[in-house]
C-alpha cells in the first residue's frame, strides 16, 4: 500500500498492508491503520466544515498520531501549521491570532493552554470551547489549495508564516521520485521538528513510495547508544538531516556501517554541508550515497540536489549545492556583471505563493519571471563546473543547527525590556558555521550582567524558541559604526573575542 499524493488516495498495491508505516515516540501503526485513520480524520474535518484555505494547527513532537494528521490534511486539501512543543505558548498564541485559525489538533498528551474554538485529540475525540468564526481569507488560486503555513523567524518581530500549495508539494515529489532513488523498500529516519519543513522530506517520500516513518524524539537524541538502538531496531536506511546533527555523532565509535548496517543514504538539507564532515562520514560509512540538497522554505523543501563523491570531496573545498530540479529556474542575479557571485534568484512552480498577509515582504521577495513564480533567497552564490555553489546569507538571516533564526528578532525582543536602551545580536562563525548568537545590549542604566540575565531570560524564554535564546549577552556602552554609518558588527565579534580571550 501507498498513498498517490496526485489522486489523493490510498493505492493497494503488492506491499503487505500490516508492513509499518510510522513508527512514532509513544507508539507504531501499520498501513492499513494508517489508511483507516487518515480516512476517518479526514471524513471529520469535513463535518467541521472548515471553509477551503482556512488552517488548522497541528500540535505536538513525534508522536505516530503527527505525521498521519499531515497526511489527513492533504488526503482532504485541508490548510495546516505545524506547531513543535518547543513553541512557547505566547508564540502559538501569536500564531493563532495572525491566522485565525479555530481547530488545534493536539497529538500528544500535554494540555496546552491556548483560546481556540475546537479541539481534538488522538482519539479523534472533539471538544468544542466556543462557535468556529472562520475569517481567514486567501488569495491563491482554488485549483491549487493551500497546503500549510510554515512559521519561520521573522526580522520585524514577528514569525512570518510561508505559504506552500497543493501542486508546489507535487511538483516536489514528481522531482523526488525520478531523481532520489528512494523506494518502498526504504525506512526513513525522521529527527527535525516538524516545524522545520527538512522533516516533511522524510513523511511525504514515505507516503509517496509505501515506505516506513521512523521518529526521533528530542529527548532520545540526548542519548546516542538509544539512538543507534532505534535506528537498528526499524532497519532505518534513509538518515535526514543537517549536517550539524550527523556532527554530533561522528566521534563516536559504534557510528560506523558495520555497526549500522541498514544506512545506505545520508540526505542532508538545512544548512552548507562541509567537506570535514562528508570526508569523515564516508571513512565510517564507505559505501553509503550522500545527497546534498539546497533549499529555502519559500521553495518547498529543497530545490537542488547532487551525490557528493570522493572525487567532489577531492576537488571542491567548498562543496557544490548541486543542479536545480527539473522544471525549475535558478539563476544568480549579480550586481557587477564582471562578479562571480550574487543573489541566488528560485523560479518555478514549487515557489511558495508567498507570506501569510505580509504583503510589505511579498512585493520585496517575490516577483514573476517567465510567467512563473520567482523567490530573492538572499543567499550569495555562484555557478562552476555547471553546478551550483552557496557562499551564504546576505542578509542577518542565518541557519543554526538547521533552524533559520532572523537575528533581529532576537534584537526585538530584547528591547522590550524597560531597561535595554538598544541591542543588535550577531552570528559568531568559524569556517563559514555559526557557532554561537551573541547580543550586544546597551543600558539606560548602569547594571551588572548577572543582574540582567535575571531581567531578559524568563521574557526570551516566554517569547522565542529555545534555539533562539543568544549564547551570551554583552553589555557595551556604545556601538562602533561603520563609514556608511552602519553598526559594525565585525568590530563587535572583534572587541568580544578580544574580551574572552584576556578573561
Amino acid at each position: 500500500m501507498k498513498y498517490d499524493l496526485k489522486a489523493c488516495k490510498f493505492i493497494e498495491t503488492e506491499i503487505d498492508p500490516t508492513k509499518l508505516a510510522i513508527a512514532g515516540s509513544d507508539t507504531e501503526i501499520d498501513w492499513q491503520t494508517l489508511k483507516i485513520k487518515t480516512e476517518k480524520l479526514a471524513e471529520l474535518f469535513k463535518e467541521l466544515h472548515i471553509p477551503q484555505g482556512n488552517p488548522i494547527i497541528i500540535y505536538g513532537h513525534k508522536e505516530c498520531f503527527y505525521p498521519l494528521v499531515i497526511l489527513a490534511c492533504i488526503h482532504s486539501k485541508t490548510t495546516y501549521i505545524p506547531i513543535d512543543r518547543i513553541y512557547p505558548v505566547e508564540r502559538i498564541k501569536k500564531i493563532i491570532e495572525i491566522t485565525g485559525a479555530q481547530v488545534l489538533i493536539n497529538c500528544s498528551n500535554q494540555p496546552l493552554d491556548v483560546e481556540i474554538a475546537i479541539t481534538i485529540d488522538a482519539d479523534l475525540k472533539q471538544t468544542i470551547h466556543h462557535s468556529p468564526d472562520h475569517k481567514t481569507k486567501t488569495d491563491h488560486d482554488p485549483s491549487d489549495p493551500l497546503q500549510y503555513i510554515m512559521f519561520t523567524s521573522g526580522s520585524t518581530g514577528e514569525p512570518k508564516g510561508v505559504q506552500i500549495t497543493r501542486n508546489s508539494i507535487l511538483a516536489f515529489i514528481d522531482w523526488v521520485k525520478k531523481d532520489f532513488s528512494f523506494s518502498s523498500d526504504d525506512v526513513f529516519m525522521n529527527q527535525a521538528p516538524f516545524t522545520f519543513d527538512v522533516s516533511l522530506c522524510d513523511v511525504l517520500n514515505t507516503f509517496a513510495h509505501g515506505a516506513s516513518l521512523v521518529l526521533i524524539s528530542t529527548d532520545m537524541v540526548k542519548d546516542q547508544n538509544e539512538f543507534f538502538d532505534r535506528l537498528n531496531k526499524y532497519k532505518c536506511s534513509v538518515w535526514t538531516s543537517t549536517p550539524s546533527f550527523v556532527f554530533l555523532f561522528l566521534r563516536h565509535p559504534d557510528f560506523k556501517t558495520v555497526n549500522i548496517p541498514s544506512l545506505r543514504t545520508f540526505l542532508f538539507i538545512g544548512e552548507e554541508l562541509p567537506n570535514r564532515t562528508c570526508a569523515s562520514l564516508k571513512n565510517s560509512f564507505a559505501n553509503a550515497r550522500i545527497l546534498n540538497a539546497y533549499g529555502p522554505t519559500e521553495a518547498t523543501i529543497v530545490t537542488t540536489l547532487i551525490e557528493i563523491t570522493n572525487d567532489i570531496i577531492k576537488k571542491y573545498p567548498l562543496l557544490p549545492i548541486g543542479y536545480p530540479m527539473d522544471g525549475s529556474i535558478l539563476y544568480v542575479e549579480k550586481s557587477d556583471p564582471n562578479e562571480k557571485e550574487g543573489e541566488l534568484i528560485i523560479v518555478g512552480e514549487h515557489v511558495s505563493i508567498g507570506y501569510f498577509k505580509r504583503e510589505e515582504f511579498n512585493k520585496e521577495k517575490f516577483f514573476t519571471h517567465k510567467g512563473m513564480r520567482a523567490f530573492r533567497s538572499g543567499d550569495v552564490a555562484y555557478y562552476e563546473d555547471g553546478m551550483l555553489f552557496c557562499l551564504g546569507r546576505n542578509d542577518d538571516q542565518i541557519k543554526m543547527n538547521g533552524f533559520r533564526i532572523e537575528l533581529n528578532e532576537i534584537s526585538q525582543t530584547i528591547c522590550k525590556n524597560n531597561l535595554v536602551s538598544d541591542a543588535v545580536t550577531v552570528a559568531l562563525k568559524r569556517n563559514n558555521e555559526v557557532k554561537k548568537i551573541i547580543s550586544f545590549v546597551m543600558m539606560k542604566t548602569p547594571i551588572e550582567k548577572e543582574e540582567l540575565l535575571k531581567e531578559l531570560m524568563p521574557s526570551m524564554e516566554k517569547s522565542l524558541p529555545y534555539y533562539m535564546i543568544p549564547g551570551d549577552i554583552s553589555i557595551v556602552s556604545n556601538f562602533p559604526y561603520s563609514s556608511s554609518h552602519k553598526i559594525d558588527k565585525n568590530k563587535l565579534i572583534e572587541e568580544y573575542l578580544k574580551k574572552q580571550f584576556n578573561s
